[in-house]
């Protein structure tokens, strides 16, 4: 094969390749793969903020994701529960990931509210629930109040 040959081939085979790529776009690129959740974790009897109450990822059935549930390493890697402060306020950061090969956006999120003295509430937050967005693009959910059971006497 001559070099202009390989020349037309190769620019064929980007061109193809740019082509398929943009037909690719499904949506809005992010790389968040769990959003920023926000809210208030309130005792049910009494309305009163619950401090120190602990707000993580997961549940009965987490997202684990096309790679199955974490192993090792990784479960070290992950982040630890957030805790409500004096107001029962809570932040629970998003969870960004870059990969090639692996679907981006958030399809939901399990989260588990627990305090001592209190059941322990497991819900889970779709894109259909209150989201917004930062300014940096991370996606948010507002939990709103969340109500805590006490522990039946």
């Amino acid at each position: 094969m001559t070099t202009t040959t390989l020349t037309f081939i190769r620019t064929g085979c980007i061109f193809s390749l740019l082509v398929t790529l943009n037909g690719c776009q499904s949506g809005k690129f992010t790389h968040c793969v769990s959003p920023q959740v926000t809210g208030r974790v309130l005792a049910a009897d009494t309305r009163e903020p619950l401090a120190h109450a602990s707000v993580q990822r997961g549940g009965t059935n987490p997202n684990f994701g096309a790679f199955g549930p974490p192993k090792g390493g990784q479960r070290l890697m992950q982040p630890g529960a957030a805790r409500t402060d004096a107001d029962g306020r809570f932040v629970l950061d998003s969870k960004s990931v870059l990969a090639v090969f692996r679907p981006t956006g958030w399809v939901s999120v399990p989260v588990t509210y627990s305090h001592s003295g209190y059941e322990t509430f497991r819900t889970n937050y779709t894109g259909a629930n209150d989201v917004s967005h930062t300014d940096a693009g991370v996606p948010v959910v507002n939990a709103g109040d969340v109500l805590l059971q006490p522990l039946a006497k």
